[in-house]
């Protein structure tokens, strides 16, 4: 037991100094108190276990305690909808809501012309592929304003490119991926 000057939250002291034999006493009930803190410490439990089955993530311990499933975080941008893009008779394919995310593959021989929405959610993308000869064309419109890339042309690069259209604000999107050089300037 310790021996203590004081009086304080453990209770009376001594009211004088300590001795050598009671100095020497508190350290060694010191020593003991650790070393039998250290002799207590469990093992560890390990993690024995981890299993992740799409966005689900569950962990298993070795005693079988198991914790989850978690939901795993994940990009917003999937685009594993859409698929061929059948061009419409009179050449004009006008993006809606339905098209949030979607990749539109154009093997057509004609030229496309794609109308982007005025409003759209903050995070609206479109992806389309020119699979063909026809090039798709991202258009301005008195409402829609289609920002590109200075010295290229607002139309896919030919056959193989990629544009995504990405609405920026009210009656803007921005354009990105392979467009076509602007060789008139």
């Amino acid at each position: 037991m310790l021996t203590y000057v004081g009086n304080g939250a453990w209770g009376s002291g001594k009211g004088a100094p300590l001795d050598v034999s009671e100095f020497d006493g508190n350290i060694w009930e010191l020593v003991q108190r650790i070393a039998a803190i250290i002799a207590d410490i469990p093992a560890p439990l390990n993690i024995s276990n981890i299993t992740v089955i799409g966005t689900q993530m569950t962990i298993y311990l070795e005693n079988a305690t198991v914790f989850g499933p978690f939901t795993l975080p994940q990009a917003d941008f999937r685009p594993n909808r859409g698929g061929a893009l059948d061009a419409p008779t009179d050449g004009v394919y006008v993006v809606s809501n339905t098209d949030f995310n979607r990749y539109w593959r154009y093997a057509g021989s004609g030229d496309l012309t794609i109308e982007l929405p005025v409003t759209a959610s903050a995070d609206m993308e479109v992806t389309f592929r020119q699979g063909g000869a026809g090039a798709l064309i991202f258009a301005d419109s008195t409402d829609v304003t289609v920002n590109g890339l200075e010295g290229f042309l607002n139309r896919t690069g030919g056959p193989g490119s990629v544009i995504t259209a990405k609405f920026a604000a009210t009656g803007e999107w921005d354009l990105i991926g392979r467009l076509a050089e602007d060789v008139t300037a």
